[in-house]
């Protein structure tokens, strides 16, 4: 008889160990399973660290950094209101640990919601992708920045 077991890097697969094999792998395998899972579980981002304003024009966010090994990028993704899909802002570049990190959606003041959701996509090395956040921004846009957009807009018409 024996006992499925998972192993999973991207794809989905089983296979059935012997009991006898299991019982004699026990231990090896958890704590395997514990270096794994800790690797995982590593904080990227400072927990705590990831925070988001609005000046009128423009929304920043912020974060810093914890252990970046392992890592590959940052990825900024924008939901406008509560409802619908993350999408894709920007990509950066890893800096080293223990790094303030600063992003500015300047794109915010072009729309009219005013309240924006944003997270941070960690890729890792390994292929797998960690998320910080959702975090909430309310934004309302300075009319003074609106009527610039607008003339400017208005200028290449």
């Amino acid at each position: 008889m024996g006992v499925p077991l998972y192993i999973g890097a991207g794809f989905w697969s089983f296979f059935f160990l012997p009991m006898s094999i299991l019982k004699r792998f026990t231990p090896i395998l958890v704590a395997l399973l514990l270096v794994v899972s800790s690797a995982a579980l590593s904080g990227v981002i400072r927990d705590g660290s990831f925070s988001g304003i609005s000046n009128g024009s423009d929304i920043t966010l912020r974060w810093v950094s914890e252990d970046e090994s392992g890592a590959l990028r940052y990825e900024i993704e924008r939901k406008a209101g509560l409802n619908g899909q993350f999408v894709f802002l920007s990509q950066l570049a890893l800096r080293g640990n223990n790094i303030s990190y600063t992003y500015v959606d300047d794109s915010a003041f072009r729309t009219s919601e005013s309240v924006y959701q944003y997270r941070i996509k960690v890729v890792l090395s390994s292929g797998v992708s960690v998320y910080y956040g959702p975090i909430t921004v309310t934004h309302s846009v300075n009319s003074v920045a609106k009527r610039t957009w607008g003339s400017i807009k208005a200028m290449f018409r």
